[in-house]
């Protein structure tokens, strides 16, 4: 994986936010950053993140994350697509290893398709 990492900019980076383990997550969590500006892009208000995604956060580190994306929008854009392609080529890594995964995906997939609707 030859791809540079895309860091944000540390001293812009909200005290809700913390980089551990190569990535960046909510403060004091397992919650990733990434995953809390996911359920913002997919249009979900900072309170039904905490409701209904996360309700472990509370609603100031929601708001601090999501004001961090908004202020540093393209930075994170960026983070964000390094993460899928990492997230890709693992899953390419994974299948090139064991193909089999790819007979059994399609099979299971045969079988919802073929289930009877309730």
């Amino acid at each position: 994986m030859g791809m540079r990492k895309i860091k944000l900019k540390l001293r812009a980076i909200p005290p809700a936010i913390e980089k551990r383990d190569g990535g960046y997550y909510i403060t004091q969590s397992d919650i990733s950053f990434a995953a809390v500006i996911l359920c913002f892009k997919e249009g979900l208000s900072p309170e039904s993140i905490h409701r209904d995604s996360f309700p472990s956060l509370s609603l100031a580190k929601i708001y601090s994350a999501l004001s961090f994306y908004l202020n540093h929008q393209q930075q994170v854009e960026g983070y964000l697509k390094q993460l899928r392609q990492e997230e890709d080529e693992l899953q390419q890594q994974l299948l090139r290893r064991h193909p089999e995964f790819i007979k059994t995906a399609e099979e299971l997939r045969e079988r919802v398709s073929a289930a009877p609707q309730k």
